[in-house]
């Protein structure tokens, strides 16, 4: 992870390197096995038809095509899958993405105002959902990301992590703080 390194301040501690959640990878992979399976059939079809060689070999040659192409959308989909991983460290989380051209966005702890788990109801039953965090510009997904894996750890880790942040700047003034308050 030279990316990674490079993002790193001195001093600061990586607690978790994840990925979305497997799920992600279902619909890519039920699509990649209807299509190779429909292309099997009709290469099988055309083998048994009664037209010319070439003619035969052509419409072979397109369903070999369309099944290669289904593949190949599939290895795109888990290359994807594989380069997007998010890290959280001590004093911010980061969305690591990309392979030749290289992406990472960051979101400081010390801005979290607010933090829930939004989750599917097929996302309490395999374990994954999203954590909607509130800032200073509203309230979205950590990153976009709605699948990840085990999200209630995930909460747990940034609420710990920014309570952690919260208690090394003071929350309220001196002034506050002494017998009687703002309040005198």
């Amino acid at each position: 992870m030279g990316q990674l390194d490079r993002l790193l301040a001195p001093g600061e501690r990586v607690h978790l390197v994840s990925r979305e959640h497997g799920v992600v990878l279902l619909a890519p992979f039920l699509r990649a096995v209807i299509v190779v399976a429909a292309s099997a059939a009709a290469a099988i079809l055309v083998a048994g038809l009664g037209v010319l060689g070439p003619v035969r070999f052509a419409l072979a040659g397109l369903a070999a095509l369309a099944a290669a192409h289904a593949l190949l959308q599939l290895a795109r989909s888990v290359g994807r899958w594989q380069r997007r991983v998010l890290v959280v460290t001590d004093r911010r989380a980061v969305l690591l993405a990309g392979g030749l051209s290289q992406r990472a966005a960051v979101f400081p702890l010390s801005a979290i105002s607010d933090i829930e788990i939004v989750r599917p109801a097929a996302g309490r039953v395999l374990h994954y959902g999203g954590v909607l965090v509130g800032g200073g510009a509203g309230r979205s997904l950590l990153f976009g990301l709605r699948r990840l894996p085990d999200p209630d750890l995930l909460l747990g880790l940034l609420l710990g992590l920014a309570d952690e942040g919260a208690g090394m700047r003071p929350r309220w003034s001196a002034a506050a703080a002494a017998p009687g308050g703002l309040y005198r």
